[in-house]
């Protein structure tokens, strides 16, 4: 009753019908003068979490971090499902006991802002648990969006997606095609399925701001509305109004440079270009315009120009002028040339990227490499005697100079020494490239996956091969019917199934004129092979170990060219990689010597 307007007791009651709106327009505004219809980003802060949602999502923060290779949906479930107390461990030693086999997830690359730690996996906001205020916003946003969806649908596929509007929005643009449900708007088919964010129900055009979002309820529903159809739009747009101020300028500062007479020649195309489109070799001898630069890099990058446009000494490009220049473009100087437009930096980086790789491989240095990107370490850890030993380090290395000028050990040593921190230092590798972010296997350079097994897919294929080939060494098959069978006892003349026979030890057809007369008649007191005829023995079997070995080795060399020829970065398994994989296919130690392995000891208790 305190917005019903007060009206006059006497005289004239309205003169006009806007007298009439007045009193209720002026009780709506006083009303409604604290409401902010539109989500401002500016002032957004996120609503603290209940206690027990922030201790749910704490506890499937540290399960994440403790094994990053299983998917959280797994987690939220027996989360939800134990008491309060103690809620990591009881998850933790149910895994330990069950296994997580089949519950490994693919993790996205994630993006260069969000990298962290090489170490430590976030927990993305769509994984973690989500605030009843949320999932009721979600729920009401997708039924105004996709009517045209039955609302047991809608609820279905959040359900599967954790309430998160970004990974639900995709799966309801899908349903949405196929579904059979008629609804007035899909009498027009010009209408696409995926709408932008001019049609979306809940982003407004807004006469000041441009797009904006409506409150939904929920600030972090709002925040991600934003992000998924604001921010893009606003970025596009300040993307392109930037890209056309330069353009503008770099227009009017041309045809300024043309009245003033301010033209410089480039000494490649020989194009008359303002200053600020021109670079200068570092011997300051040489002028070569932007364009000039950028085709010369694009030509290294993706033609035949590399070797003599690279100058690896100097990380950047050489002068390339036609005079006899052994200077070089300034690097600063070429990025402004590759990154002429406004954010593009993507061929100064696959540059610089490519530059790095060809002075790390010429360099001769001890690097270990991530299978997946460019990046790589620097393996500098150089051995040091431990503390008891440093008393008599001296007589030990002339010990070792006058053994070493007797019989050459130091490849030995080092041989040694290379096991031994690979040893030390384990066999996962953790990419920092913010690009990549990828934990490795040293040893079979693949995705580290807990619990990890090296080459498990070699290991099968090899098994199977060998299995294979094994059986196949001592298998017949029926060339009448197909049929395959492996003799245990009897005589070497097998009769199928279908009738036909034959000789296992020849694979002949035996007719029935033949018969037995196909083995051999004579008496041989001694055994052994008869002197007299060639015929196959009736009982006698043939050396199946020989032709089992043979057939192994036979199958295991095919494998091994196989394998070789379809690994590496490149396409070729390198010497390196292919000896690790038959290490861990036959076992660590199955080609080291007792005295490498006693060496081996000696070496880790002495050097640190």
């Amino acid at each position: 009753m305190d917005l019903v307007p007060q009206l006059p007791k006497s005289g004239r009651l309205w003169k006009s019908r806007a007298d009439f709106f007045r009193p209720f327009r002026s009780a709506a505004a006083e009303a409604g003068e604290n409401i902010a219809p539109l989500y401002d980003p500016a002032h957004h802060h996120e609503i603290e979490e209940g206690q027990d949602l922030k201790d749910l999502n704490t506890a499937l923060g540290v399960l994440v971090e403790v094994f990053p290779d299983v998917e959280p949906e797994i987690f939220r479930e027996m989360l939800l499902n134990v008491s309060e107390q103690s809620r990591v461990e009881i998850v933790t030693e149910s895994l330990l006991k069950k296994g997580i086999r089949g519950r490994h997830r693919l993790r996205k690359r994630p993006a260069a802002k969000r990298a962290e730690s090489h170490i430590t996996t976030a927990l993305r906001i769509e994984d973690t648990f989500r605030s009843a205020e949320y999932q009721k916003a979600v729920k009401q946003v997708c039924y105004q969006e996709f009517r045209s969806l039955s609302h047991s649908s809608i609820k279905a596929v959040l359900a599967e997606q954790n309430y998160s509007y970004t990974l639900v929005r995709p799966v309801l643009q899908q349903l949405k095609t196929r579904s059979w449900r008629l609804s007035f708007p899909s009498f027009w088919p010009s209408r696409t399925p995926s709408q932008g964010a001019e049609q979306h129900p809940s982003i407004i055009q807004d006469a000041n701001a441009g797009l904006a979002v409506k409150r939904t309820g929920s600030p972090q529903l709002d925040h991600e509305l934003y992000q998924l159809f604001v921010e893009p739009v606003l970025t596009k747009q300040r993307q392109e109004s930037l890209r056309q101020d330069h353009k503008y300028a770099s227009q009017i500062n041309g045809e300024q440079a043309t009245e003033a007479d301010s033209l410089f020649d480039c000494e490649c195309c020989f194009d008359a270009v303002p200053f600020e489109q021109l670079a200068v070799c570092d011997d300051g001898t040489h002028q070569l315009c932007f364009d000039c630069i950028r085709r010369a890099v694009n030509e290294a990058i993706y033609g035949q120009g590399w070797t003599r446009t690279a100058d690896l000494t100097k990380t950047t490009v050489r002068c390339f002028a036609p005079a006899d220049c052994q200077g070089g473009i300034p690097p600063t100087q070429v990025r402004r040339a590759l990154a002429d437009e406004i954010g593009n930096e993507e061929i100064w980086t696959t540059f610089q990227q490519r530059l790095t790789s060809d002075v790390l491989m010429k360099s001769n240095l001890n690097l270990q490499r991530c299978p997946f990107c460019e990046y790589a370490e620097i393996d500098d850890h150089q051995p040091t005697f431990r503390w008891p030993i440093s008393i008599i380090s001296t007589f030990l290395f002339w010990l070792t100079l006058f053994i070493n000028h007797l019989f050459p050990i130091q490849p030995t040593l080092h041989a040694s020494w290379t096991r031994i921190k690979q040893h030390r230092h384990g066999l996962k590798f953790h990419c920092l490239n913010p690009l990549c972010l990828k934990t490795t296997c040293t040893r079979c350079l693949t995705p580290w996956l807990d619990p990890h097994t090296c080459f498990s897919r070699e290991k099968t294929s090899l098994r199977t091969a060998l299995e294979s080939s094994a059986t196949a060494a001592i298998k017949r098959t029926c060339p009448k019917c197909h049929l395959s069978f492996v003799k245990s006892s009897g005589c070497n003349k097998l009769v199928c199934n279908c009738g036909y026979t034959m000789c296992y030890v020849c694979r002949q057809e035996i007719t029935v004129k033949e018969g037995y007369g196909h083995f051999c008649q004579h008496f041989r007191p001694n055994g052994g092979r008869c002197g007299e005829c060639e015929r196959c023995d009736l009982y006698g079997d043939e050396d199946e170990e020989v032709a089992i070995r043979r057939a192994v080795e036979g199958a295991e060399r095919e494998w091994r060219e196989r394998e070789g020829g379809s690994g590496g970065r490149d396409g070729e398994m390198d010497d390196v990689a292919r000896r690790r994989m038959i290490e861990a296919l036959v076992g660590q130690t199955s080609g080291v010597a007792w005295w490498e392995v006693w060496l081996d000891q000696v070496v880790d208790a002495v050097v640190e």
